[in-house]
């Protein structure tokens, strides 16, 4: 089969490819069959796994065979099939070298993919926001010298102004604020913040609040905590104090992060309770700065929060089917993208830099702590724990 063959595959590619394009031109005219369709896409989608994971080089080849019939499907707007392919192109933007940029093809098919019209497609929107999340990715500088960052910041507002794609609008906005280098988005974030401010006040959903605060703290972790509160008490004095009060703080104790956001809550925490002194000055944000030690220590300690154990390997046995609601491939996944790789172990740098606050404001920082082990003595036990360990 294609995903036991590997590597061995590259030897075949040219002709494997060209009876699957067949295939593709073929059933693209009368699109009746959805499983075969599917396996169709799957079966192109673990070709390109297996050759370009191992070999990048070789992406330049599946363009020039993939790009004809795929532009095809696009210009006949065959509905059963854009989301198959918006993915495989994500799937292989995605392997291209780092610093290649987006080549010839990709840049051609950019301004298309801005068009509000094929957004209004609901089927389209998880593969598309993939596919400019490995745009900005890959081509952050030609789309800043294009003058593309504005077309996809309303692609953005577009998408959080609706339930059904708010979360596709928080995976491009933080692709966006990773990959967009920091002096040509500067400008723009307070707007941002102010779009996004307007919908949590239309609708605080445990959804929304989720993929706020996720953003939140990415952007803490990107930029500091100090950068964002100015932004912040720029819209309106001590409007941090009011977000981490009433909205980030609580929803990191009714709806624990796991997984990859739980590594990126405790990055963005050990910022917050460790590089802003200013929270310390009134006991309004004395007794926020111990709330937030309390969240981030009961992250550290919980079973869920496992962000290590993301493989880049698909489950090999996992069922591979078609989902009329949105068709995924299964060969084309990938896994969830970690802004902060570069941090192996969030909870040794939490440890550290909350040694370091304590050195700096010891008065301060002795007496919360102190009364946090009369309130709370189970999590500020956790807590000597953890600190004992690094």
């Amino acid at each position: 089969t294609l995903n036991s063959a590997r590597e061995e595959i590259i030897n075949i590619t040219h002709v494997v490819l060209q009876k699957l394009t067949a295939a593709l031109f073929h059933v693209a005219k009368n699109p009746r069959n959805p499983q075969y369709n599917h396996y169709l896409f799957e079966c192109i989608a673990i070709l390109v796994k297996s050759v370009c994971a191992k070999s990048p080089e070789h992406t330049g080849t599946f363009e020039q065979l993939l790009f004809p019939p795929f532009q095809d499907v696009l210009q006949l707007d065959v509905a059963e099939f854009t989301p198959y392919v918006f993915q495989i192109l994500a799937q292989l933007l995605e392997y291209k070298s780092d610093g290649s940029g987006l080549g010839e093809s990709y840049g051609a098919l950019l301004p298309p993919l801005l068009s509000p019209g094929v957004w209004e497609r609901k089927g389209n929107i998880p593969a598309l926001t993939r596919l400019l999340q490995a745009y900005v990715k890959q081509g952050s500088a030609e789309i800043v010298s294009g003058g593309k960052l504005i077309g996809m910041l309303g692609i953005f507002q577009k998408l959080v102004a609706s339930k059904a794609s708010e979360t596709s609008s928080f995976d491009l906005l933080k692709a966006i604020t990773q990959y967009i280098p920091a002096e040509s988005i500067q400008a723009m974030f307070k707007e941002i913040f102010r779009i996004l401010l307007m919908r949590l006040q239309q609708g605080k959903t445990t959804r929304y609040v989720r993929l706020m605060t996720g953003y939140l703290a990415q952007f803490i972790g990107q930029f500091g905590s100090e950068t964002l509160f100015s932004i912040f008490n720029e819209m309106q004095p001590n409007l941090h104090i009011m977000i981490l009060g009433q909205v980030w703080i609580p929803r990191l104790a009714t709806d624990p992060p796991v997984r990859m956001e739980a590594k990126t809550q405790v990055i963005a925490m050990t910022k917050i309770l460790c590089e802003t002194p200013s929270l310390l000055n009134d006991s309004v944000g004395q007794q926020i700065w111990l709330e937030a030690l309390k969240a981030v220590t009961k992250i550290l300690s919980s079973e869920e929060s496992h962000w290590g154990t993301t493989s880049d390997e698909v489950d090999q046995d996992a069922e591979i089917s078609y989902d009329p609601t949105f068709s995924r491939l299964h060969f084309a996944s990938r896994p969830p993208l970690d802004p902060f790789s570069g941090i192996q172990n969030p909870a040794k740098t939490f440890v550290t830099s909350l040694g370091q606050a304590r050195a700096s404001n010891a008065a301060v920082v002795q007496s919360l702590m102190q009364q946090g082990q009369q309130s709370d003595p189970k999590t500020f036990t956790t807590l000597d724990h953890l600190m004992s360990k690094f």
